[in-house]
C-alpha cells in the first residue's frame, strides 16, 4: 500500500525537473488546434483509453488504470503498476511530483527499461518524461516533451537503441535520441496526409508509432476509404503505406487503428471498423515488417454496435487483450477477449463474479505463464482477478492513497 506520505516523499524526485520544464518550455507552445487523435466518423468504437498493459522483455509487466474520482473536478488520476520479473503481486510504481489526471503513456526502451510519459492537464501543456530499470523501484528523470503527448496509449515507442517516437496532441512525430535528450520532427499530421500513402487511404487522425526491428519509424492512424487502413513506415525518406488490404463486409468503410505492438519480427495490429451493426474489431499481424499480413476473424456484438470504448493490451507471446467498455447510459457490462498471435478465433471470457463489487473492468493483464488477469478499478481500490478453469478468483487487492482535491 502506498501512503500520501509516500508520494511526498517521492515527489522530490520529479520536481525540480519539471519546475525547469515549465520555464524553459513556456515559450515553446504551439498555437496550433489539436489534432483529431481518435476514432474517425466512418468507425462506431470510441477512440482507445489509456488504460492497458504490456510485457517487458525482461518478464515485467505493467499497467496503466485511472483510479480516484470525476474527471470534471480532477479527481482522476493515472496509476502506473508493475509486477517485477518473478513476482506474482503488483505493486504502485507512479512516478511522483507530477499531477497524472490528463493520463499517463509507456512504452518499453531497452530489455528491463520502460519510459512513461505524463499527459498535459490544467495548466501543464508539455509531458514530463521519466525512465526506470528496475520495475519502477527508481526513475531517472527525462527532458520533457513539447508539445505534450497525444491522448491514445500507443502515442509513445522506443527500441533498444535508446531512441523514442513521440506522437504529440498537435499532430507531430517527433524522433528522440539518447532517451529523449533530443528531439526532431519526423512528420505531422498535416503532411503524412497530404502525402500518397496518406491520401490513398483518407487519413484523418494519427493513433500510434512503434518502431521495426530494424530501427524504422512507424505510424498509425484512421482512414476514411473503404477497405484501407493507415500504418507507414518511413524508408528511403518518405513514408510508405506497409498495411493489410481489407475485403468483404469489413472493406465496406474506413479502418482505425486502435492498437499497435511489434515484438521482435512480430507486428500486431488491432483494427476498428464499420459503425452500427457492421462494428468489428480485427486483429492483423504481419512477421515481415507489414509486406504481408494475417487477419483473424472479426469480432462482432451489442457493446460495439453501441459505440463501445476499448481497452487494448499486448499480453505476450503475440496476444491481444481487448476489454469493451459500453458507453454511459448504456445497459450492458463490460466485455472482455482474448486471441493469440494468428489465433483462429476469439475467446469471450468470463464475465467477474458478483462478488468483485462495484468497480469497473479496466484492462487486461496476464501472469508470466500467459493466464489472463483483470484488473478492475473502484475509486482508490484495485483489484486482480485471475481466471482458472472458467472462473475468476481474487489474487490481489491494492489500495492507494487518492490525493483527492490536490489537482482542483
Amino acid at each position: 500500500m502506498t501512503t500520501t506520505a509516500d508520494r511526498t516523499r517521492r515527489a522530490a524526485q520529479m520536481l525540480a525537473v519539471v519546475l525547469a520544464g515549465a520555464l524553459a518550455l513556456a515559450a515553446c507552445g504551439s498555437s496550433r488546434p489539436a489534432a483529431r487523435t481518435g476514432t474517425s466518423g466512418g468507425v462506431s468504437l470510441s477512440a482507445p483509453a489509456l488504460a492497458t498493459s504490456l510485457a517487458g522483455a525482461d518478464g515485467t509487466g505493467w499497467v496503466v488504470v485511472r483510479m480516484g474520482g470525476a474527471a470534471a473536478t480532477f479527481n482522476d488520476f493515472w496509476e502506473l503498476f508493475a509486477r517485477p520479473a518473478g513476482s506474482t503481486q503488483w505493486k504502485l510504481v507512479t512516478p511522483a511530483g507530477v499531477a497524472s489526471n490528463g493520463g499517463l503513456v509507456m512504452t518499453q526502451s531497452g530489455s528491463g527499461t520502460l519510459v512513461t510519459g505524463f499527459r498535459p492537464s490544467q495548466d501543464l501543456t508539455f509531458s514530463p518524461l521519466a525512465a526506470s530499470a528496475d520495475a519502477g523501484a527508481e526513475w531517472a528523470q527525462q527532458p520533457p516533451l513539447s508539445p505534450g503527448l497525444a491522448n491514445v496509449p500507443g502515442a509513445l515507442a522506443g527500441n533498444t537503441a535508446s531512441r523514442l517516437l513521440a506522437l504529440t496532441d498537435t499532430g507531430d512525430v517527433d524522433e528522440g535520441t539518447g532517451g529523449g535528450s533530443a528531439w526532431t520532427r519526423l512528420t505531422t499530421l498535416r503532411a503524412l496526409a497530404s502525402s500518397s500513402a496518406g491520401k490513398a487511404c483518407g487519413l484523418t487522425a494519427l493513433t500510434a508509432v512503434a518502431w521495426t526491428s530494424a530501427g524504422t519509424p512507424m505510424v498509425a492512424g484512421d482512414c476514411s476509404k473503404p477497405g484501407a487502413v493507415g500504418i507507414f513506415a518511413l524508408t528511403s525518406g518518405a513514408w510508405h503505406t506497409v498495411a493489410p488490404v481489407l475485403s468483404g463486409t469489413a472493406a465496406r468503410a474506413g479502418a482505425d487503428v486502435i492498437g499497435l505492438a511489434i515484438t521482435g519480427e512480430d507486428t500486431t495490429a488491432v483494427l476498428a471498423v464499420g459503425s452500427g451493426q457492421s462494428a468489428a474489431v480485427i486483429d492483423a499481424w504481419s512477421a515481415d515488417g507489414g509486406a504481408r499480413w494475417a487477419l483473424s476473424p472479426a469480432l462482432h456484438g451489442a457493446t460495439l454496435t453501441a459505440g463501445a470504448t476499448p481497452s487494448v493490451s499486448f499480453l505476450g507471446d503475440g496476444s491481444t487483450g481487448l476489454v469493451l467498455a459500453p458507453p454511459t447510459g448504456h445497459a450492458s457490462t463490460s466485455e472482455a477477449y482474448t486471441i493469440g498471435w494468428q489465433g483462429s478465433q476469439w475467446h469471450a471470457l468470463p464475465q467477474l463474479p458478483a462478488g468483485s463489487g462495484s468497480g469497473q473492468l479496466a484492462t487486461l493483464a496476464a501472469t508470466a505463464a500467459g493466464v489472463p488477469q483483470a484488473l478492475v478499478v473502484d475509486r482508490g481500490t484495485l483489484t486482480i482477478w485471475q481466471l482458472g478453469s472458467d472462473q475468476w478468483t481474487l489474487q490481489q487487492t491494492v489500495r492507494v492513497a487518492i490525493p483527492y482535491g490536490s489537482s482542483g
